[in-house]
């Protein structure tokens, strides 16, 4: 009798002990290979590269101004890349998520998109503006990750956010 209860308690804490070594798997019920902070990095990163790729297909069309314009193309091409490159890294790491756009990013859109011409430039460049700035400090945070994969992808694209902004600055100087 004294060895099946030793033995069942044998078992139950070799459970135990099995069932408290998930230190490489987040807590998010998806089987990620990342922590929150990668899951937050993917999450933010797609849905704010979404948000700039549908604000600059409005800029193609409500814009008058062909420096306005040509961003905006460079925009959709740039983040279409940058978000399909976050979609095979996480694929790779067994991350779930959804392409949806946030609420606050929809109102930005649906407020974008009534207006035209001048008033829609700076607008538009004033978002683009407020939401690379969030992004360079989210990519700038991400290339101090451990994870090699989030730190590699973070630093070969920080340099083109940065750029991003600078020139998104220098266009909304122009605009009257």
């Amino acid at each position: 009798m004294k060895q099946i209860i030793r033995l069942l308690l044998g078992l139950v804490t070799l459970v135990l002990v099995q069932s408290c070594e998930s230190n490489k798997r987040a807590n998010n019920y998806n089987n990620a290979l990342v922590d929150d902070k990668g899951l937050s990095f993917f999450a933010s990163g797609t849905e704010t590269s979404l948000a700039a790729i549908k604000a600059s297909g409005l800029a193609i069309s409500n814009s008058r101004n062909q420096r306005v314009i040509q961003f905006a193309k460079m925009m959709i091409d740039d983040h279409t890349q940058l978000a399909t490159d976050l979609e095979k890294l996480q694929a790779a790491n067994f991350v779930i998520s959804e392409d949806s756009i946030s609420a606050v990013h929809q109102q930005m859109l649906v407020d974008l998109e009534k207006k035209r011409a001048a008033a829609f430039d700076k607008a538009y460049m004033q978002e683009i503006i407020s939401e690379h700035e969030q992004q360079v400090a989210l990519f700038n945070s991400a290339s101090r990750e451990k994870d090699p994969d989030i730190s590699g992808l973070a630093q070969k694209t920080l340099p083109a956010l940065k750029a991003h902004l600078d020139s998104a600055k220098a266009i909304s100087l122009t605009l009257r």
